[in-house]
């Protein structure tokens, strides 16, 4: 057995995660897909869970890596002290995640798992609560209020930050819905660029109207 087996079974298990949610996927059918022996799940994963565990741990990662650029630059943002640098940051933050969410650069299948599991979470909801989530929602919550300059604590900037969440996700799991609504054919530059100014007007309007 190799490396790249376990590449394929656990992206075969992502294939089967999406369609069919974690209670519906069977560890059969994962390791048909990846026309590998099943007994490979279990040496390598210790069955489905930790297989549901890794691929929750693979979002985290794939999202860290893509994202560190911007993860780099925050401590020297917050550094500053400057509000002005906090809510430039913040916007360049959320443009990151929506256009992650809502572009072509995460799989279909991943962003499927990652929206089932923040919706309706399993007892492994804490990989990406605590990988991922947590340190966003606190990265969020200090630039608010370095950008209000005090006058949203981060306390209650943690309250501003889940609507924008929201917001992103019902942007990425709803893109049927709002297509049609909006007739648009898909999400292309122009229709994202529609999105993130929606969620930008959010951010200028919780700063300004706490000034």
């Amino acid at each position: 057995m190799t490396k790249d087996s376990k590449a394929k079974l656990l992206y075969s298990a992502f294939t089967e995660f999406a369609k069919k949610g974690f209670m519906g996927a069977t560890t059969r059918d994962i390791a048909d897909r990846a026309n590998i022996n099943i007994s490979s799940i279990l040496y390598y994963f210790g069955g489905k869970r930790g297989m549901y565990a890794a691929a929750l741990e693979n979002i985290v990662e794939t999202v860290k890596n893509m994202s560190a650029d911007v993860f780099s630059r925050y401590q020297i943002v917050i550094d500053s002290g400057k509000p002005e640098e906090a809510r430039a940051f913040l916007k360049e933050l959320v443009q990151r995640f929506l256009l992650l969410l809502c572009g072509e650069n995460i799989s279909k299948d991943m962003k499927t798992v990652f929206l089932s599991e923040y919706s309706k979470p399993t007892e492994d909801f804490n990989i990406l609560y605590d990988g991922l989530i947590a340190p966003v929602h606190k990265m969020m919550a200090t630039l608010l209020a370095q950008a209000s300059e005090g006058k949203i604590d981060i306390k209650d900037g943690y309250l501003y930050t889940f609507p924008l969440f929201s917001q992103m996700f019902v942007f990425a799991s709803r893109k049927e819905s709002i297509c049609s609504f909006m007739e648009w054919k898909d999400y292309g530059e122009i229709e994202k660029q529609k999105l993130l100014k929606y969620m930008i007007n959010q951010i200028d309007f919780q700063i300004d109207s706490n000034k």
